[in-house]
């Protein structure tokens, strides 16, 4: 189908949820920005009292948590895994760089 085929309607749709696509895109931006802010924060808090990098415990009741809320809201927990997983891993490799940077040698992965 060509774009001369498409109706006017059509294309306004297309482009109004474009727009609100691009919003909600901002705005998850922005919320990943003050996660990782307040993870930072943490890992400067476990670097300068040398606790563990990372909390397996509490990264998998999160997750379960987080699961759970996909399932109610009907996004495939599947999608809810991989992004959170990969939260998980890379607050976790700032965690170690914090530890690293502030010279705590007793930094680790897990506790």
């Amino acid at each position: 189908m060509n774009s001369q085929s498409l109706s006017r309607d059509f294309t306004d749709s297309l482009l109004e949820y474009r727009r609100e696509l691009d919003v909600l895109d901002e705005e998850f931006v922005k919320l990943l920005a003050a996660r990782f802010s307040v993870t930072r924060r943490i890992g400067a808090l476990k670097a300068t009292h040398g606790a563990g990098a990372a909390d397996s415990a509490r990264e998998q009741a999160q997750l379960d948590r987080l699961l759970s809320l996909s399932e109610n809201l009907g996004l495939p927990t599947e999608l809810t895994r991989e992004v959170y997983e990969t939260v998980f891993r890379f607050v976790r490799a700032g965690h170690l760089a914090q530890a690293k940077d502030m010279g705590a040698g007793t930094a680790k992965a897990a506790p």
